[in-house]
């Protein structure tokens, strides 16, 4: 099956759904403590992007991201590297 790298609106609408946020209130530039994104969310994003679009990424590689563009950066940057 080839690797399937997700948009960013289909990224926003899996956020929206797993930290339950108003999906009109997310863009790449906000900040996740803001936004109420705390670990236990992104854990939740992370499974669904797996069951979605077959992307393993572990929490760790996530701790530094601040903002959501870092946090979907680093999934798509995944998602190329598998299918590379």
């Amino acid at each position: 099956m080839a690797q399937v790298i997700p948009s960013d609106d289909e990224l926003f609408d899996v956020i929206s759904k797993e930290a339950l946020i108003d999906r009109a209130t997310l863009s790449r530039e906000a900040n996740l403590e803001d936004l109420g994104i705390a670990s236990l969310d992104v854990i939740s994003v992370l499974f669904e992007v797996e069951e979605r679009f077959g992307i393993l990424v572990e929490a760790e590689e996530l701790t530094d991201c601040k903002t959501l563009g870092q946090l979907m950066d680093k999934v798509k940057a995944k998602a190329e590297a598998a299918a590379a």
